[in-house]
């Protein structure tokens, strides 16, 4: 495979709560735009102790004691909440060493103001010791689906401690390595987290161009010499506006999911010589940093 090029934060940490700069920063945007969010969760093996639910899994204390509450937050508040994607995160294929998901859940709420309400009810307030209970690590990318007039956003922060360009992680999520074991004939989804570079690598035919065009060629040849082929689609797309909780100098332009009909055609779309020669290098001349995990429909 081909290399990636990693500059190393020697502390992953683990991120469970809110960062309040992008809190902060969040209120001061459209109160009216509709937003989506994007959960990367990480289970603990059993909650956190001290809960009133000692011994049980992570899993099951995320997905009904505290997504009973939240539930019941929401539809007391009106906030339009919707669970679009509740997928299992199978593999990091693209990831920082430490980067393992078990599950990732796009939530959509009617307006950022209804997503604030919420976080701030008291009655939320105490169901969320349920969810921090149960993970081990998250992140919490808010979203929109109109593409921002400042597009690509990332240009003014800060650059990232670390960046992931290229293939698979040879040192990333242990699970990768039996992608080849697993279910060929599965069909999957790969939740791609993307961050363009503020001008594109020259000798690609992308000269003069910004990350954020130079990506837009690349998904244009994608769509031209694989989508029918391969029979990929893109059935969520979305232009994140803020990391909620994460590092804050993991910082995003694109965030979207790619339907493949099955491991197999991913596999040979990634490994065509023709794919790996022309238009990965029209990528990774457009991307300073990115995430790929590999997804299924979760087992509820």
């Amino acid at each position: 495979m081909k290399s990636v090029y990693l500059l190393k934060r020697w502390d992953m940490g683990s991120y469970i709560e809110i960062d309040s700069g992008a809190w902060a920063s969040m209120k001061e945007h459209d109160p009216e735009e509709m937003i989506y969010m994007i959960n990367l969760l990480k289970f603990r093996d059993t909650v956190k102790e001290g809960l009133g639910i000692d011994g049980r899994k992570g899993r099951d204390a995320w997905m009904n004691k505290y997504g009973a509450g939240v539930n019941a937050v929401a539809e007391r508040l009106d906030t339009g909440l919707e669970v679009v994607v509740l997928n299992d995160a199978r593999a990091t294929m693209l990831g920082l060493p430490g980067e393992e998901w078990d599950m990732i859940a796009i939530v959509r709420y009617r307006t950022r103001a209804n997503f604030i309400e919420m976080i701030e009810d008291e009655e939320y307030q105490r169901v969320m010791k349920y969810r921090n209970g149960s993970l081990e690590n998250s992140r919490l990318i808010e979203c929109v689906i109109n593409k921002p007039e400042d597009y690509p956003s990332t240009l003014d922060k800060g650059e990232p401690t670390e960046r992931l360009i290229g293939n698979a992680h040879a040192n990333g999520d242990e699970r990768m390595k039996s992608f080849r074991d697993r279910d060929a004939e599965q069909p999957i989804f790969m939740l791609n987290l993307i961050r363009c570079k503020a001008e594109t690598d020259p000798g690609v035919g992308l000269d003069g161009m910004d990350g954020g065009a130079g990506y837009q060629a690349y998904g244009d040849a994608m769509e031209r010499d694989y989508h029918e082929d391969v029979g990929m689609s893109v059935p969520w797309k979305f232009y994140p506006c803020a990391t909620i909780i994460g590092p804050q100098d993991e910082q995003w332009d694109q965030a979207f999911l790619v339907s493949y009909p099955s491991r197999k055609a991913f596999r040979n779309m990634v490994t065509d010589s023709s794919y790996r020669t022309g238009n990965q290098l029209i990528r990774d001349a457009s991307v300073l940093d990115s995430r790929l995990i590999e997804t299924t429909p979760a087992i509820r």
